[in-house]
């Protein structure tokens, strides 16, 4: 239980990875006993996704640290690395975690920052692809799917190819802190 709470006291960027016995229970829905929610956290959790990525995922499901605390408990994630500040492997696609403004582009963003800038940007992200009706189906698809700030920021090329420089210029300034 100790060693459990420690995971999570390394904080939020911890990154979980399924365990043998976790991808068996994905395999076999019967395998373990665990809720839905808890099940649907599990799935999420390939070893390239945070914690909080799936937290924040996984919200609107009710799934919160404690599910996570009893799916290490139960053996079915086990850490994979812990990438402090990073949303992802290194590696991977990923946008360097830092701030997006010329003038303190080598100051890192935080955690929180990070996801006070997503919440404020998603919903913006939703409007601007919407107000092109049909042609914009397919991009609102992957601003609903984007994972966290990372999975917007990597949208904006193509955010700004189908709304141009002034339609994605709102969005950019969120997602720069501006």
């Amino acid at each position: 239980m100790y060693r459990i709470m420690l995971t999570f006291i390394s904080g939020l960027a911890m990154i979980y990875t399924k365990s043998e016995t976790g991808l068996h229970a994905i395999k076999d829905r019967h395998a373990v006993d665990i809720t839905r929610a808890q099940r649907s956290a599990l799935i999420l959790f390939d070893g390239k996704r945070s914690l909080r990525e799936v937290l924040d995922a996984t919200a609107s499901l009710g799934v919160t640290a404690s599910d996570v605390e009893v799916l290490v408990a139960s053996g079915l994630l086990q850490p994979s690395a812990a990438v402090p500040g990073a949303a992802r492997l290194e590696g991977s696609a990923a946008v360097p975690q830092t701030a997006a403004r010329p003038d303190d582009a080598a100051v890192p963003l935080s955690e929180e920052e990070r996801v006070r800038r997503y919440r404020v940007a998603y919903p913006l992200a939703t409007q601007l692809t919407a107000k092109l009706g049909l042609k914009g189906f397919t991009l609102n698809l992957a601003v609903e799917s984007a994972q966290g700030f990372d999975g917007l920021v990597e949208l904006l090329p193509r955010l700004r190819s189908a709304l141009g420089d002034e339609g994605v210029r709102p969005l950019q300034a969120v997602l720069q802190g501006r």
